[in-house]
């Protein structure tokens, strides 16, 4: 559960990533998610990312305004399941334009960073309680073969605008072809150090 946070101070916020370029005047963030990353395997190697991103309340009202013109608790009690028509809206104004930021996703296998593919597959977007989530596929650029070393997966915001975590509860997993052997678990990543080397970011680290 988020703490009470008061209201968006940025009238725009629910266009999140239009707003994104221009985070660094921002002093502290002011949307929060909170993440869930299964890596998919296939064959034994790692192909693809599926995330699950939960809003902190004041993002989905501002949201909800947005898609549904409804604001306030009018808003929040909508929970609905989205229409296509503000499905599509949705992915359009709040959710697309973060493939020019690599959907906040950063990969390494060792020392190495691991490209991802451009296009997302699979995206959903819904209401639990007062929350809105995603739900999505990031493909990474070529499959990674995890056995030789660690895969380690984080999910952040480099200008601070965006407070992205893992969720306390299911931070992240492993599924597929090939993963039996297969371990997740969140580490502290003093290698990826980010905020000017302020914050060491958690992250989800693959093994098999």
């Amino acid at each position: 559960m988020f703490p009470n946070r008061g209201a968006i101070a940025v009238a725009g916020v629910a266009l999140l990533l239009s707003a994104v370029s221009g985070a660094t005047a921002w002093a502290h963030p002011h949307v929060w998610v909170d993440t869930t990353v299964t890596a998919l395997v296939k064959d034994g190697k790692v192909v693809a990312l599926r995330q699950d991103w939960s809003f902190d309340e004041d993002f989905t009202a501002t949201v909800l305004a947005d898609v549904r013109k409804v604001g306030g608790m009018a808003a929040m009690a909508q929970a609905k399941p989205f229409t296509p028509g503000e499905m599509s809206k949705l992915k359009q104004d709040a959710f697309s334009n973060l493939k020019n930021y690599n959907y906040f996703t950063h990969v390494w296998s060792g020392a190495k960073a691991v490209p991802l593919g451009k296009e997302v597959t699979g995206f959903s977007a819904r209401m639990e309680g007062e929350r809105l989530a995603y739900t999505f596929t990031l493909p990474l650029a070529a499959p990674v073969e995890v056995k030789a070393g660690p895969l380690a997966i984080g999910v952040w915001d480099d200008t601070y605008y965006v407070d992205v975590g893992p969720a306390k509860d299911a931070p992240g997993g492993v599924e597929g072809e090939g993963s039996a052997a297969c371990r997740s678990r969140v580490v502290e990543s003093k290698e990826h150090a980010i905020y000017n080397g302020s914050i060491y970011p958690k992250m989800v680290e693959i093994t098999c």
